[in-house]
């Protein structure tokens, strides 16, 4: 019989989820961040502003991520 994974398991009352985010700037606009969940699983992406904002353009524009994350 196959267990049920911890995050659909009804019984379990609290859960603690930690996230860490270690965020560096490159230019005034373009940020790299470094997070990791529970102490692992990193995972690094970067941000920046178009060019008619002042950034370079070279990366998904923070809204972009903002507007991901509703949909998910």
């Amino acid at each position: 019989m196959p267990s049920i994974p911890e995050g659909l398991d009804p019984t379990i009352q609290t859960r603690e989820i930690l996230f860490e985010a270690d965020v560096h700037s490159v230019t005034p606009f373009l940020k790299v961040a470094t997070v990791s969940h529970n102490g692992g699983a990193h995972k690094t992406f970067a941000c920046d502003e178009g060019a008619s904002l002042g950034g370079l353009g070279s990366a998904p524009t923070p809204i972009m991520y903002f507007s991901a994350a509703l949909a998910f």
